[in-house]
């Protein structure tokens, strides 16, 4: 699991919320939430903290990783309110 920290105090609603916005159906398992999107994509994601999120994916080899991907950034982004650059500079400090 990786772990995000976030502009904006995040909720569990707001995560669920978010999941189901870009990758359609969620579950709630043991009080991580988890989603898929197409065969080769799974995330499971929780609230660790008021500003930060943990966030675990499997990927499976298939023809849309592009899209995946770029999906994938766009959904970080609008929950923790950085992009994939600020984000690999907030990491890169820990």
């Amino acid at each position: 699991m990786r772990k995000y920290p976030c502009k904006k105090e995040v909720t569990e609603q707001q995560l669920e919320s978010k999941m189901k916005e870009f990758f359609g159906k969620v579950v709630k398992e043991n009080g991580r939430y988890v989603s898929s999107y197409s065969k080769s994509f799974e995330l499971t994601a929780e609230v660790t903290g008021r500003k930060e999120i943990s966030v675990e994916t499997k990927t499976s080899p298939g023809e849309d990783q592009e899209k995946i991907v770029k999906l994938y950034n766009q959904f970080l982004e609008d929950v923790t309110g950085y992009s994939a650059k600020e984000r690999k500079k907030l990491i890169s400090k820990l």
